[in-house]
């Protein structure tokens, strides 16, 4: 940049301040940033010769004065920069766009070290993957949430951080302080739980919240107000979610606070007045979510409060997108959307309650299946006929949809430890395209903190060291929304785009942080997809893990017992895709009849997660080596990732035990006791280290729910776990319950589990077309050498539909088979992959890379 100090950036008069101001704020912000730096920095319409540097703003109809390098590409948001002679030009298809340009821009002023203010990837030419981007905050509990609800300035910072990282949409969450509203014991915090009262007083309707004021109310709405503003100053949609729309007033003798005149007369009207306000109050808000089953206090199948709700929606007099929450979500729903002439959005779960790979599991758990009967009237489809969507996108994916499909990352695998892994993220980015998908909506890290009424004053930052946490709760995750945001936007996103900021933050040790948090960010994903004895973030917390025994449940019966099918115990445990990975039970009996697995084993699971521990090991060694280790953000990183990587350790071991104890289960053999209390008693010790680790660092309890399993710390789940090895050496030194040798079939199995080897994947051999013809014959086939005849495993993208199978049929060097015209003529697409067994190796076709982020199977689309 030579001696050039003085910089102008020029906004032609033509493209206005853009919508809400987002352009004036964009260039503010760039303007700031440089003058933060002690560059003279101004926004103007046009700049002479004179004036040194120019960043030039265009696009969006105003075409730039220099061309550029490279092809500019015509989609909504896309962006590029490039430098011609002392000109940068920020380039935007839409204004948007602009902004995404110019926040790129001012980044690289705050984040780059050198005398260069704009170091970094020219030209950069970046487009959108994922159409939908959005992040929600939830408010759950009143002692935690009130702070950051009022505070302006957080607000701005984190709306600010939110639209410089390309996320596109921002939701405020309120409501989902609880799952069911009825006849519920444990609802006491209900602050914003049915939201209306909390914010307005609708004429007409004598409603009210007995303990809240009248300044405190009219102060809540005017805090939602600056909200929308600020969102629509920075280019953001503003959605906001409504989750619950009635509970038992009348039946909650501990709520902290009590609404007063809801009938079940004036339900309806009520909620469809006080939408329309809000619309007309908050006019920035551009969507609404809803739950639309029984949790939201509406019994399912009362179709008419809908249609009263939804034309509330319509009668704000201006398009405001339905989205309706996947679960118990049926097609009279969304037509009943259609019709009120607003936009329509379906928002299923991305894996269940949880966090998985990136892909989309490539079937459900057993128990989401529908049953024969609903466990009630009111939740004849969650619990009925249409439970296979309340974990997935079910059947939603239709060839000739109408309505948005966008993906729910909920908070339940990874809550309180830091995330940051650029592979997964831009992973994350394809798969919510899925098969014409539109996006997907993360809840932010901490979502639910202090749920369910155990809210703690002074607790929301979780550190109990003094000086790790920020200023802001977010804060602490500024790096993980950054990989977040720019990887769903560009899965190609350059390096620098996240170095620069760990550069600046964390210095020599910024190689060591990008490396050991990439991989410390996959191990929870992973051990959630391959073990999910509960699909509810209610139960089933793996982060802290409630420790789930491998002879008899213990403690981790109480909390997964009643989300299983089967004995209640660690190697029972289902996996979250049925149709790739096997758990431990279904391993061993495998074992014993001498067949092959055509799924991922636990052993293959046990042996990425120590390659995941290794590598964190290894960042952290040599992040010590770096004068820059004792600095803060380093010391939050590396504490996580090391608490990671131990979490990877006691898993790897645990998944090993338990393939020796379910061979135990099955035969009692005496033999089979040792190597299990082994690879037992090396997962606790491994607890025992990473316990240390987090008990100076992080509160004792740290609540998320009422139950033990929804509460408490690392070094507090450790009992539970030396209890059970106790158990576990005792059972080993009694011989079980009697000495039972080992017989040949016995034998075999052990001899087969030493010699096991990993399963491989060839994501390259297979050929099919990319798209397919209804009712036309669809034919795959594969170029390999095999054992016995590989199998075509094909479904539709139809989560309600099970999976089927058809051997392949050898033609000289090639394995052939077909799925038939009469399967293909069909509203759904078609997903598929091979399995097959080559020198006593299984083999998956694609199965997974080595990085574990792309899809295992592949997608035909209909043309």
């Amino acid at each position: 940049m030579g001696e050039a100090r003085s910089i102008t950036i020029v906004l032609p008069a033509e493209l206005g301040q853009g919508e809400g101001g987002a352009l004036a704020w964009a260039a503010g912000e760039l303007a700031h940033a440089l003058r933060q730096r002690d560059y003279q920095a101004g926004v103007a319409a046009s700049a002479s010769a004179s004036d040194g540097l120019v960043v030039e703003i265009a696009g969006a109809g105003v075409e730039p004065s220099q061309p550029s390098p490279s092809q500019l590409p015509q989609l909504a948001e896309a962006l590029a920069l490039y430098r011609a002679g002392d000109r940068i030009i920020a380039w935007g298809y839409d204004q948007r766009g602009i902004v995404y340009a110019l926040t790129e821009l001012a980044d690289r002023v705050r984040n780059s070290m050198g005398d260069d203010p704009f170091a970094g990837t020219f030209p950069l030419v970046e487009k959108p993957t994922a159409r939908i981007r959005s992040m929600a905050r939830l408010f759950c509990a009143v002692e935690e949430d009130r702070v950051w609800y009022n505070d302006k300035q957080q607000w701005r910072d984190y709306l600010s951080m939110l639209a410089a990282n390309r996320f596109n949409r921002f939701a405020l969450t309120l409501g989902m302080g609880y799952n069911y509203p009825y006849h519920n014991p444990w609802v006491t915090d209900v602050y914003f739980y049915f939201p209306y009262p909390y914010l307005m007083k609708i004429d007409g309707f004598d409603i009210d919240v007995k303990e809240l004021s009248e300044e405190e109310r009219d102060s809540n709405l005017e805090m939602l107000k600056f909200i929308g503003r600020e969102a629509k100053r920075r280019g953001l949609e503003f959605q906001l979610a409504l989750w619950t729309q009635r509970y038992d007033f009348d039946d909650v003798p501990r709520a902290n606070y009590t609404v007063r005149g809801v009938t079940t007369d004036n339900l309806a009207p009520y909620c469809r007045a006080a939408i329309t306000r809000l619309l007309k109050e908050v006019p920035e808000i551009t969507g609404l979510t809803f739950r639309v089953h029984v949790e939201g206090g509406i019994a399912e199948g009362e179709y008419g409060f809908w249609e009263q709700a939804f034309a509330g929606v319509a009668d704000g007099g201006r398009p405001v997108e339905i989205d309706m929450h996947g679960k118990g979500l049926d097609w009279t729903m969304i037509d009943i959307a259609r019709k009120s002439g607003m936009p329509v959005a379906a928002s299923p779960k991305y894996l269940a309650e949880h966090m998985g790979l990136p892909y989309h599991q490539s079937a459900i758990r057993n128990k989401e299946y529908p049953p024969e009967k609903a466990r009630s009237e009111r939740e004849q489809l969650s619990e009925g006929s249409r439970k296979f969507l309340r974990y997935s996108y079910g059947d939603l994916l239709t060839k000739d949809k109408d309505f948005k499909v966008i993906y729910r990352i909920w908070a339940g695998t990874q809550r309180v430890l830091l995330w940051g892994d650029p592979v997964f993220a831009g992973g994350y980015g394809r798969s919510s395209m899925f098969a014409g998908s539109d996006g997907v909506e993360w809840c932010e890290p901490q979502s639910f903190k202090g749920r369910m009424g155990t809210g703690m004053p002074g607790q929301r930052f979780n550190y109990q060291k003094h000086g790790l946490a920020p200023r802001q709760d977010w804060q602490k995750y500024d790096y993980q929304y950054r990989v977040w945001g720019r990887l769903l936007y560009n899965p190609e996103a350059p390096r620098d785009s996240w170095m620069r900021w760990l550069e600046k933050e964390c210095g020599d040790a910024a190689e060591a942080c990008e490396s050991g948090l990439s991989l410390a960010s996959r191990v929870l994903p992973l051990i959630t997809l391959a073990h999910g004895p509960s699909a509810s973030n209610n139960h089933y917390w793996p982060e802290i893990y409630t420790n789930y025994g491998l002879i008899n449940g213990g403690a981790g019966a109480r909390a997964y017992g009643n989300d299983m099918e089967g004995d209640s115990r660690f190697g029972n445990a289902p996996t979250f895709d049925s149709a790739l990975f096997a758990n431990p039970q279904e391993y061993a009996a495998l074992l014993l009849t001498g067949e092959p697995s055509h799924r991922y084993t636990p052993l293959d699971v046990a042996d990425w997660l120590d390659e995941l521990a290794e590598g964190c090991e290894a960042a952290l060694t040599r992040a010590r080596r770096s004068p820059d280790f004792g600095r803060v953000e380093v010391q939050r990183i590396f504490i996580d990732v090391e608490i990671l990587s131990g979490i990877a350790r006691h898993f790897a071991d645990k998944f090993r035990a338990a393939c020796w104890a379910e061979l135990f289960m099955a035969t009692k053999a005496t033999e089979l006791l040792e190597p299990m209390v082994d690879y037992a008693r090396r997962s606790v010790a491994v607890w025992e280290r990473l316990a240390a680790v987090s008990r100076d660092v992080y509160h004792t309890d740290l609540t998320y729910g009422p139950e033990t399993w929804l509460r408490g710390s690392w070094h507090g789940r450790l009992p539970e776990m030396q209890a059970e090895l106790l158990d576990l050496e005792a059972i080993r030194r009694a011989g079980g319950t009697e000495s039972v040798p080992t017989d040949a079939k016995t034998r075999a199995a052990i001899d087969a589990l030493r010699a096991r080897q990993p399963t491989r994947s060839e994501p390259l051999s297979i050929k099919a077309p990319e798209t397919l013809s209804a009712g036309q014959a669809f034919a795959v086939s594969i170029e390999t050498a095999a054992e016995g005849q590989p199998v075509l495993h094909y479904r539709h993208v139809n989560q309600a539909e099970r999976w089927q199978s058809v051997p392949m049929q050898r033609q000289g060097n090639v394995y052939a088979a077909e799925v038939s015209g009469a399967y293909t003529d069909s509203p759904y697409h078609l997903q598929y992959f091979v399995s097959l067994s080559r020198n006593g190796q299984s083999v998956l076709i694609p199965g997974l890379n080595d990085d574990l982020a792309n899809e295992p199977y592949l997608t035909a689309l209909h043309n």
